[in-house]
């Protein structure tokens, strides 16, 4: 499979044709270009020529941080996570390499995630040196200290760690369309660290596919 590769679609407003150019693997450190298409969410989108409109378009891909020694690889369903789950596990004892050719080392730090705004997440989180486990606990903890707050049965729908030049904050949003942007406050990083810290550190090499369904079912289990 290419890193790049072509696609043309019809606008869904001016059914015009529309070319867009789409990545299968994406190093950051040799396609710093791309990196900020992804962090900035442009990278899936494509605007007609014809009449300007954005239309968002999604592929499957592979983000990989050789520095920081990471890999994410995004998909859309459900039913390909078990295909990527078997790829990072056989990359744990055989020599393996990405779309780019280069070889991945066997303590990469290997994630899966469904989306690109979860694909940008942990980017952030990876390149801030945070472990994605604690913060998907911490993101937990706000949550729910905001869905105390909402009425008329409103409910939280999505929650995101995010780092502005330095500036990381957990961002709420709900069904109702509120939003709300608090501090991600390291103090409670550190807490929630000393609690779960070692007792999540086994889904390094078991799970790859860490959210909140994954922190909620941790807690839920170590307080049974």
């Amino acid at each position: 499979m290419a890193m790049r590769s072509k696609v043309n679609f019809k606008c869904p407003k001016c059914r015009a044709d529309v070319e867009a150019e789409q990545w299968s693997a994406v190093n950051g450190e040799k396609n710093p270009q791309q990196k900020s298409k992804i962090m900035d969410g442009s990278l899936f989108t494509a605007k007609c020529s014809a009449c300007g409109k954005v239309t968002r378009i999604g592929f499957p891909m592979i983000y990989h941080d050789t520095e920081k020694n990471y890999m994410i690889w995004l998909v859309y369903e459900e039913s390909e996570i078990k295909h990527v789950v078997d790829y990072f596990k056989s990359s744990k004892t055989d020599p393996q390499k990405d779309e780019n050719g280069e070889s991945v080392d066997a303590n990469c730090r290997q994630r899966v995630v469904l989306s690109p705004d979860q694909l940008r997440e942990k980017i952030m989180i990876f390149d801030c040196d945070l472990d994605d486990k604690i913060i998907e606990i911490m993101k937990l903890h706000y949550a729910k200290q905001v869905q105390l707050t909402l009425k008329d049965g409103d409910e939280v729908a999505a929650v995101f760690f995010s780092n502005n030049n330095g500036d990381k904050k957990i961002e709420i949003f709900t069904k109702n369309g509120k939003a709300w942007s608090a501090p991600a406050l390291m103090d409670i990083y550190n807490k929630i660290e000393n609690q779960y810290g070692g007792r999540a550190s086994y889904a390094e090499d078991r799970v790859f596919l860490i959210d909140d369904d994954w922190a909620a079912a941790l807690v839920i289990s170590l307080v049974g």
